[in-house]
């Protein structure tokens, strides 16, 4: 297991997944697939100002689109790192 500490994700790099740490200053505990990190950054790409992700499903948090492009960078970096584990 490998820690990422991203501008706005941070957590662990698993073998087949990222374990989600925390979420700008929110603390959380999430597995998401390779799957479910490119349907993020689809849904972010297509996304063109400030828009909602929600942490444990009840805590919705507003990326600006300076936050928003960090999140896109993070995921990206995340995948990158997980597609060298295999």
């Amino acid at each position: 297991m490998e820690s990422y500490n991203g501008i706005v994700f941070q957590g662990d790099i698993e073998q087949n997944s990222f374990y989600l740490t925390m979420v700008k200053n929110i603390t959380t505990a999430s597995s998401l697939t390779k799957d479910q990190l490119v349907k993020m950054i689809s849904y972010l790409e297509e996304q063109h100002d400030s828009c909602y992700i929600t942490v444990n499903d009840q805590i919705p948090i507003l990326l600006e689109d300076a936050d928003r492009s960090n999140l896109l960078n993070d995921l990206e970096e995340i995948l990158q790192q997980l597609q060298g584990k295999q």
